[in-house]
């Protein structure tokens, strides 16, 4: 590969690691996000203190992308590199082994690298000091806690000469533990990072996450909000939340009853029948992973149910104690009928979906060699686990709460079982997904239990992701910066979720979608005549009716994109008015994922007739949208109401557009065309202003 990146020896050592396990395309993007990283940076004619965010997405490679930004930062002359890898020792450890195994520090003999991990004192700020004047690249892996950082700002201001060292520092995991979370000063980890910055005025600061929202959310003067982004690709054949959640999810998906949600301190007594499945889908797929792919081992399981670390150890009582029957069973198995009953079950459901089988015979062997090395771990504040260790068995189970929330790597993940409560924070519910990031091939073995309401949150942070990604790209592009994309164009949210922790951001403008509606039609000739136009042209005066209950009314069905051209855009009306801002409504419909799917045109009418309405002069036809039926004798179907119509009922994420045949009860001679659109119950979070 020909590229400035490579132009170093760190760079080409790392690009030849890379050139062992990954594509030629995916290698090229990350270089190419690298130069472009870089070239904000002071070694490339960027000022000194700049903040950048690298944008990927959960369990995509970030690491990779860190290493390949360290490496290419050490040939441009970066002799320092500050990493914060973490808010505990678990991650720290995790992460700082990572990099040195993908640099290679710890087993070369050119004496280029060296790693100071959570400096302190003097003597160390002297040997840093020395290093740096030897021509050495000084690796700082640090702990991101509020009194490791004020340490390492300590001894980077004892380095002589610090003011003109090209320093990097890198922030993995940037929304969580980085922010200030005070509204009235400054939080401690907050504090501490801002000190850093001011010791090293020759760095540049770069953001990692794959759940920006709080960053890109922040006001435009804080210390961390990034003053450019830089959008990371995943490799060939990552699998995130759109393969899980949304195109693959009939293969994917299964549901835990609402009653098996775990309460927030309630003890379980025994294993949710739902958690009993899971293990027979995992310890089944197991069995056949690592027969038909020998190499996928180590193969896990992931168990989130609660954050109290008392509910998790009688998860791990109740989970040991199964295992330990089955292994007993197994071991005694002559057939497949003597295996356990939730194990034969789930290898029948997993081979519909799509899961390579095995004969009978070998099916009972590997389940017996799964079930006989399955290591159980708990992960969380009060265990005595410093890290799992995936090396010295095949196969894990892995039961925590928030210790897994965010950053940890779960080492082929294939089965999660999550039935803790979902979380109205976009970023905390996003970052508990961790299962995403593995091959393609191995989906058939992946099953992701949760309950229904779990599952539709995780469906629509999908659509916001993409979204986030897709509007913030087309703003930069355009001229513009992250914070007037966080003013003018914002986030589009699922109903009741917010974006990050409410101590984080602040001055957030919420603007629900539901009903807009044209109350206040023009009534000039022309407008009329445009109006009644636009629905002759789509067919919708001849379209048949459609069966509503009481009410029959004519429909035709248009794609998004049609009604955004055909209806929305040459429609006659005010760009602002009462219910109806015609900005808000076009961006609404322009950010639907789907821009092909079907969406009903109602002509709203009774019996053919043209609707009697009130009219106010400035607020325009009062009670446009006929209510619902009071209780009907006779038993004859009522009608719901129009604001329900269209499979608003079932559904409240239902696009439904309604053309209101009305006249004003003053001048029932003038009949005017009003539109309404509902807009499904999704919100736009913009970053509001200080009045």
């Amino acid at each position: 590969m020909n590229h400035d990146a490579l132009a170093g020896p760190e760079a080409l050592r790392f690009d030849e690691h890379l050139g062992a396990r990954m594509d030629d395309g995916s290698r090229v993007r990350i270089w190419k996000s690298v130069i472009d990283i870089l070239e904000r940076g002071p070694q490339r004619g960027g000022v000194g203190g700049q903040t950048g965010l690298a944008l990927g997405y959960v369990q995509s490679g970030k690491t990779t992308s860190i290493t390949a930004l360290i490496a290419a930062a050490a040939d441009q002359g970066y002799q320092i590199i500050v990493a914060l890898l973490g808010g505990t020792n678990l991650l720290l450890d995790q992460n700082k082994d990572r990099l040195e195994a993908a640099l290679g520090t710890q087993s070369r003999k050119d004496y280029r690298w060296v790693t100071e991990t959570n400096p302190s004192g003097v003597a160390t700020a002297k040997r840093i000091g020395d290093r740096v004047d030897n021509g050495r690249a000084v690796l700082i892996p640090v702990l991101k806690h509020a009194g490791r950082l004020t340490a390492l700002a300590a001894v980077l201001d004892g380095v002589p000469g610090i003011e003109q060292v090209p320093v990097l520092i890198i922030d993995d995991e940037a929304d969580q533990a980085s922010l200030n979370t005070s509204s009235t000063t400054e939080s401690k980890t907050y504090e501490a990072i801002r000190i850093l910055r001011t010791r090293v005025p020759k760095h540049l600061y770069v953001q990692y996450t794959a759940t920006p929202y709080a960053p890109l959310m922040l006001d435009a003067d804080d210390l961390l909000s990034p003053d450019f982004v830089e959008f990371l690709e995943p490799g060939n054949g990552y699998t995130g939340g759109r393969e899980f959640f949304v195109e693959f999810a009939d293969q994917v998906i299964r549901d835990v009853p609402l009653l098996d949600e775990q309460p927030a301190k309630t003890l379980p007594l025994e294993l949710p029948r739902s958690l009993t499945a899971a293990l027979g889908s995992f310890i089944a797929g197991a069995a056949m992973l690592v027969e038909n792919q020998p190499d996928a081992a180590p193969v896990s399981m992931l168990i989130h149910s609660t954050q109290r670390n008392d509910v998790q150890e009688r998860y791990r009582f109740l989970v040991e104690r199964e295992l330990r029957k089955w292994r007993s069973v197994a071991d005694k198995a002559a057939s497949l009928a003597d295996l356990p009953e939730a194990v034969q079950k789930e290898r029948g459901i997993l081979t519909e979906r799509g899961a390579p089988d095995l004969d009978d015979n070998a099916f009972v062997d590997k389940v017996r060699w799964v079930l006989r090395e399955t290591s159980l771990w708990l992960v969380n504040s009060t265990s005595a686990l410093n890290k799992v260790a995936w090396n010295v068995t095949p196969v894990h189970i892995l039961i925590g709460g928030n210790k897994l929330d965010r950053g940890f790597t779960v080492e082929g993940l294939t089965v999660t079982y999550m039935n803790r409560p979902p979380s109205a924070q976009v970023d905390t519910l996003e970052q508990r997904a961790r299962a995403f990031g593995y091959r393609r091939d191995q989906l058939p073995y992946c099953q992701f239990f949760a309950t229904k309401r779990t599952i539709r949150s995780l469906r629509d942070i999908v659509f916001t992701e993409y979204d986030l990604r897709a509007r913030l790209q087309d703003h930069v592009d355009a001229g513009g910066t992250v914070h007037s994309w966080a003013r003018d164009v914002g986030l589009m949210l699922p109903d009741g979720m917010k974006p990050t922790r409410d101590a984080v951001v602040s001055q957030l403008d919420y603007v629900g979608m539901g009903w807009s509606a044209v109350r206040l039609p023009r009534t000039t000739p022309a407008s009329i005549a445009t109006n009644q136009s636009i629905a002759e042209a789509i067919g919708l005066f001849v379209a048949p009716p459609t069966d509503y209950g009481r009410l029959s009314l004519r429909t035709v069905h248009l794609t998004v994109a049609d009604v955004i051209e055909r209806i929305v855009t040459p429609w006659s009306a005010d760009d602002y008015g009462p219910s109806w801002r015609l900005r808000d409504v076009t961006d609404a419909l322009e950010r639907h994922h789907d821009q092909m799917q079907e969406v009903p045109v109602i002509l709203m009418e009774d019996d053919g007739q043209a609707r009697r309405r009130k009219w106010d002069v400035e607020t325009g036809f009062v009670n446009l949208f006929q209510g619902r039926d009071v209780v009907r004798g006779g038993g004859g179907p009522s009608y719901p109401g129009d604001r329900v119509i269209g499979g608003i009922a079932d559904d409240p994420g239902t696009l439904v557009v309604q053309i209101h045949r009305v006249v004003r009860r003053d001048d029932p001679a003038t009949e005017l065309l009003a539109l309404a659109v509902h807009l499904g119950n999704r919100k736009i979070v913009r970053k509001g202003t200080f009045a």
